[in-house]
């Protein structure tokens, strides 16, 4: 039976620290080197998913860091080079910009030819269905954000920016509702920006909306915005389907310091239809960490976690140095406490 394999990442959010190291002879920026261990992880997925948390609106508006967000075009052009199939682009930062700004970002990631969703150009931009389909099985991809931080869309033009508002989920159930209306997908994958900054497990909203997400006919959930890894579990819904969630894949590649903030993961998760043709199996949940080194040379490179334990007995951060195999083991025990199958990688 034929399977799939989806690989999602946590946030990309380049702060000036990085960029303004990144930029070559010629002007332009290239952060292939930096990211280097991504490109790896992206190709092995048969789809790959990236939350673009910045803006990528480029020079032309000029390039911003903390607390609002442009980075350069070619962060995009290095993410599509590594072999992302979509990016998720509706957060608290879509906004930072206004509508120039949202736009602007979305029509370079049209000139790269990256697909998004969560932030749309138009009302029918925002209702055109994203779809990938690999190996006979079909997914469809929707983005949301609960988290705006007052940073919200012209009220006639809610299409910039697909937004959860107070927790209620009406408007994702009627999305997922006209999806497999029209198009019939086998899968269903929803990314929620959602929570608190930090916490090390989700807060109670965040189960709270997954569950309502999952009702509404989601199979899979990937969260973000705290910026940290936080666990995996499965949701069984009132229809009696099952959903995996992982409630936040942490920073994938970001300028931010400290332990925790410092290492994201990617997401694989095996998907193939059941024989009969009766839904969908969900299999072989691993998590692969990565950990950016913002103390040692300040050059914000990416490595394997496993691989820079291998070569570092301790962890340096500005808050002190931490045993490597100590943290290793903490992030494994926090997800296999939840989830006993996830792999840890």
């Amino acid at each position: 039976m034929a399977k799939v394999n989806l690989v999602a990442t946590g946030d990309v959010l380049l702060h000036s620290r990085i960029y303004n190291i990144s930029k070559t002879k010629s002007g332009k920026y290239d952060f292939t080197k930096k990211m280097a261990p991504a490109e790896d992880i992206l190709k092995a997925g048969d789809i790959s998913i990236v939350n673009l948390e910045s803006l990528v609106a480029g020079e032309e508006l000029g390039l911003m860091s903390f607390p609002k967000f442009n980075n350069p075009i070619e962060l995009a052009e290095n993410l599509k080079s590594f072999g992302t199939d979509i990016v998720t682009n509706s957060n608290n930062h879509t906004m930072d910009l206004g509508e120039e700004g949202a736009l602007k970002s979305i029509e370079n990631l049209e000139k790269i030819g990256l697909s998004y969703v969560g932030s749309h150009k138009s009302k029918a931009d925002q209702k055109e269905i994203r779809l990938i389909e690999k190996n006979n099985i079909t997914f469809a991809f929707l983005s949301y954000t609960a988290v705006t931080l007052g940073n919200n869309a012209p009220k006639n033009k809610g299409y910039l920016l697909n937004t959860i508002v107070k927790g209620q989920t009406k408007f994702v159930r009627q999305d997922i509702e006209r999806i497999k209306k029209e198009k019939n997908p086998d899968v269903v994958v929803v990314s929620v920006h959602f929570g608190r900054e930090y916490p090390l497990y989700p807060v109670a909203a965040q189960k709270e909306i997954a569950a309502s997400i999952s009702d509404a006919g989601a199979d899979i959930i990937i969260g973000h915005h705290p910026h940290v890894l936080q666990p995996a579990e499965w949701i069984l819904n009132s229809r009696g389907k099952k959903t995996f969630v992982i409630y936040s894949l942490g920073n994938f590649y970001s300028g931010q310091k400290g332990l925790y903030r410092q290492i994201g993961g990617a997401l694989s998760l095996d998907i193939k239809k059941k024989s009969g043709g009766n839904g969908i199996e969900m299999l072989n949940p691993s998590l692969k960490l990565t950990y950016v080194d913002a103390n040692r040379k300040k050059d914000y490179q990416m490595h394997n976690l496993l691989d820079y334990i291998e070569k570092n007995p301790y962890i340096e951060t500005e808050h002190g140095n931490f045993d490597s195999l100590e943290v290793y083991s903490e992030i494994a025990n926090r997800f296999k406490d939840w989830m006993p199958e996830m792999e840890i990688k």
